[in-house]
């Protein structure tokens, strides 16, 4: 056997082991933040009405909260997992600054002040600008604020209380006074971190939106 052959086979053994591995890691992930969005919507966003894995446990999920509590009406969260089980891949991934990631969108009883909200150097923040949207006002944590309409900084007092909490895990920010109202992208790492119930997010989130409703 040349040294060819045994480069191979090792290679072949190191990804198979951290296919195994990644795998493994992924569906305790999965788990785990299924359970904790689960707690965190069931204690203050209303009853879960829909809940089921994307693929599998190792992919990520989507919880649905048909009959929301005030301000929300109806709440969809999906978490996605980074797919750890292929090493060039995931390496991949880790150089764009991928991550584990949650979509959290919301219909409100009332209509809310409408904006965009994005880090400064964000793609997200180029299309938006492209758009047409181009208030531009700085926000806390490197985020910055589009205005939309006649929506003005005061309007966003709730929002910039939140962010200052929140914001180093936001990737984008959208609301809208049409469905649905709320569209946030979260990276959930930097998230998690912070070691509170995602309830406490929750409440966060809900305090914002109830007290920047302007009919």
């Amino acid at each position: 056997m040349n040294a060819g052959q045994i480069t191979v086979i090792a290679l072949s053994i190191v990804l198979a082991v951290w296919y195994l591995g990644g795998m493994i890691a992924n569906r305790k992930r999965g788990i785990a933040t299924y359970y904790w969005l689960h707690e965190g919507l069931q204690a203050v966003v209303g009853e879960v009405s829909e809940g089921r894995w994307i693929g599998s446990a190792a992919g990520g999920a989507r919880l649905v909260v048909g009959q929301a509590n005030a301000p929300f009406r109806r709440v969809e969260v999906v978490f996605l997992l980074e797919a750890r089980e292929i090493l060039p891949w995931w390496l991949f991934n880790r150089l764009r600054g991928k991550q584990d990631e949650m979509i959290f969108k919301a219909s409100l009883r009332a209509l809310p002040v409408a904006f965009d909200a994005a880090p400064a150097e964000s793609a997200t923040l180029r299309q938006m600008k492209a758009e047409g949207k181009s208030r531009r006002e700085e926000g806390p944590l490197g985020l910055v604020f589009l205005l939309r309409g006649k929506t003005t900084m005061t309007d966003l007092a709730p929002w910039q209380e939140f962010l200052r909490r929140y914001g180093a895990a936001v990737r984008s920010l959208s609301v809208s006074r049409r469905q649905p109202h709320v569209v946030m992208r979260v990276a959930l790492p930097p998230l998690q971190a912070q070691g509170e119930p995602a309830a406490a997010f929750f409440a966060a989130l809900a305090e914002a939106c109830r007290a920047s409703i302007k009919d």
